[in-house]
């Protein structure tokens, strides 16, 4: 990498930010741009001074804050200073096939034909790697963990090459229930290369470690455990507390039913007579114990009516929090001198 074109490069992505079309850049604030405008400057320099780790950071964090080519052309110099030429050519294509319209700053313009020169020089450079399971674990890749320098590798990248970084790799593979199987590989630049790791058969039963990259198709994930069956208990709680409420409502009907007779009773009473007549006496007689019948109608609505509501609440709470042994059975009942529960446990 030509390290005398970074400070250029540097200035060439401030302006660019400072040329940014309404398009680009509309939603940002003043500070935010100022902000962007900084980082990038950081990072230029950072990356001059072979600070690349540092130097991704500080850009990644401008780019966050506003798109702008020049950033990911810095940032995919770190990555090739990083060894991470995989990761680099991701960043290069990405400028390469944005497209610009014609009144971009010549920044942007610039770091898009600077990209295509650098990926150019990079992609010679790219490994490939083919991972191979073999032995009687391979039978089952979906109990089968592999991994490749601590990170978990998909089922799609096993059997096949895939694009790595020159250098030094770790292989793995763990069976459910056995020792991983680890083997160490070393590619040059452009190099392609086969691992071959041989795994046994997975342990009845055992598990694959936590946090590992599971490889195989299997039948993937379990989904969350089947809940337990609802508590009997639930369903008569609620069926009490219906009740409870139909003889509220009953008892609230006979209340009204029980004023108006006894209303009935007081104005025929006061009506008749003195003395009054034998047949008057007796319809008064009978509206007295019409009202009398609805009062006790009344009554027991009421009465009833709590009773099974209060059983019921209790009834929803308790199933809510514990099953119901098998068979249990409670049943409510209602009854003119009162109401219950009748239960066989």
């Amino acid at each position: 990498m030509r390290l005398h074109r970074l400070a250029p490069l540097a200035a060439a992505a401030t302006v660019a930010l400072a040329l940014l079309s309404p398009r680009t850049a509309s939603s940002q604030t003043a500070e935010e741009k100022a902000a962007a405008r900084s980082l990038a400057q950081q990072g230029a320099e950072a990356l001059q001074k072979k600070d690349y780790a540092e130097a991704i950071d500080l850009l990644g964090r401008a780019e966050a804050i506003i798109h702008a080519p020049p950033h990911l052309l810095l940032i995919g110099r770190g990555q090739v200073g990083l060894g991470k030429l995989v990761a680099a050519r991701e960043s290069f294509l990405k400028i390469i096939r944005e497209e610009l319209p014609a009144s971009a700053p010549a920044a942007f313009k610039r770091a898009q034909e600077d990209a295509r020169t650098e990926l150019t020089a990079i992609e010679p450079r790219i490994g490939s790697l083919r991972i191979v399971l073999t032995g009687p674990g391979a039978a089952d890749p979906s109990k089968v963990t592999v991994k490749l320098d601590e990170q978990g590798v998909t089922s799609a990248l096993i059997g096949v090459h895939r694009p790595i970084d020159p250098g030094k790799h770790v292989v793995t593979a763990t069976a459910a229930g056995r020792s991983p199987v680890t083997q160490d590989v070393s590619l040059g630049d452009g190099e392609k290369k086969e691992v071959s790791l041989e795994v046994e058969a997975p342990t009845a039963g055992a598990a694959l470690p936590d946090g590992s990259g599971q490889t195989g198709g299997g039948s993937g994930p379990t989904g969350p455990e089947k809940p337990q069956g609802t508590s009997p208990l639930k369903y008569v709680g609620i069926a009490g507390m219906g009740l409870g409420g139909a003889g509220i409502i009953a008892g609230t009907i006979f209340t009204v039913m029980f004023v108006s007779k006894s209303g009935d009773a007081d104005a025929a009473f006061k009506a008749c007579p003195k003395p009054c007549p034998t047949d008057q006496q007796a319809n008064i007689t009978a509206l007295d114990e019409a009202a009398a019948s609805r009062g006790t109608g009344a009554i027991v609505g009421f009465a009833a009516g709590a009773a099974l509501a209060g059983a019921g609440v209790a009834l929803f709470l308790i199933g809510g929090k514990q099953d119901k042994p098998a068979g249990a059975s409670v049943v409510p009942y209602v009854a003119p001198n009162g109401a219950g529960l009748v239960g066989r446990f």
